[in-house]
């Protein structure tokens, strides 16, 4: 399959383009309001010891979100991390359009005091 784990315990998954078809593109800021209204809960495995925790959203959540992979009782690594990777994309789009929000409102900031200066000097 191309998957493996390595001798240090690093799990990787095949993601060579030549491996994968069908290409849609995705909009990371629809992404992100997914991301944002998924519930994440910290939470133990049934078989797990007491005091070990986790963090995470549930399959079943994920699923009904994103439509990825081939079930809602599991969700796979590159699906997680491609969601994680795409709200990011989304979160930099945000701060982009706020950084030029800003930089315009400071520019009309700048402008009015000119004005205020011209007004003031006139009298």
């Amino acid at each position: 399959s191309g998957a493996y784990c390595s001798a240090a315990g690093v799990w990787t998954s095949v993601s060579d383009r030549n491996a994968k078809e069908h290409f849609t593109p995705i909009a990371p800021g629809e992404v992100l309001a997914k991301v944002a209204a998924l519930p994440i809960t910290e939470w133990k495995y049934k078989v797990e010891p007491r005091g070990i925790k986790h963090i995470g959203p549930v399959a079943q959540d994920f699923h009904a979100s994103f439509g990825l992979g081939d079930s809602d009782k599991a969700i796979g690594t590159v699906d997680e991390t491609g969601v994680a990777l795409a709200a990011i994309q989304g979160l930099n789009q945000k701060l982009n359009a706020k950084d030029a929000e800003i930089e315009a409102l400071k520019q009309s900031v700048a402008e009015l005091k000119q004005l205020v200066q011209t007004l003031a000097d006139r009298k």
